[in-house]
C-alpha cells in the first residue's frame, strides 16, 4: 500500500532537482562569464559547464518521459528499472559536476571576492564562454 507513496514521492523529488539543475546550469552560464578571465581556467570551466548541460538535459528529459509513462500507465516493470539506471547516471553526473566546480572555486578561486577583485575585464572580452558541447570522450 505505501509502495504508491514512495513511487510518487520520488518523482516529486526527482522533478524538484531536475527544475534546479535548470536554475543551476543557467545561473552557472551567468557567473562564467566574468570566470573566464581567471588565468588558466578555461579546461576546467569548459568540462563543468559541459556536465552541468548534460545533468540538467537528461534529468529534465527523464521528468518529462517518467511524467508521460506513468499518465499513460506504462511505468511498471524493466521501464522502471531502466528508469532507476538513468536516474542513477544522473546522480553520478550530479556528483561530477559538484566536483568540478569544488575545483574551480578552490584551484582557481572563481566566484570568491578576492580574485574577483583582481581581475583586469576589457570592455570588449568576449561574454559568453565559447562552448565546445560535443559530447566526445576527451
Amino acid at each position: 500500500g505505501k509502495r504508491d507513496f514512495f513511487l510518487r514521492t520520488g518523482f516529486l523529488l526527482f522533478a524538484l532537482g531536475a527544475f534546479t539543475c535548470i536554475l543551476a546550469a543557467l545561473t552557472g552560464d551567468h557567473v562564467a562569464d566574468t570566470a573566464q578571465h581567471i588565468s588558466g581556467i578555461y579546461d576546467d570551466l569548459d568540462w563543468h559547464d559541459t556536465l552541468g548541460t548534460a545533468t540538467a538535459l537528461i534529468a529534465v528529459l527523464l521528468t518529462l518521459t517518467r511524467a508521460h509513462l506513468t499518465f499513460k500507465k506504462r511505468f511498471t516493470g524493466t521501464v522502471q528499472y531502466i528508469y532507476l539506471f538513468i536516474g542513477i547516471a544522473v546522480a553520478i553526473l550530479v556528483g561530477a559536476s559538484g566536483y568540478t566546480g569544488g575545483r574551480l572555486v578552490y584551484d582557481y578561486g572563481a566566484g570568491t571576492q578576492p580574485i574577483i577583485k583582481t581581475l583586469k575585464i576589457q570592455s570588449d572580452a568576449p561574454t559568453r564562454v565559447p562552448r565546445n558541447d560535443t559530447f566526445q570522450s576527451q
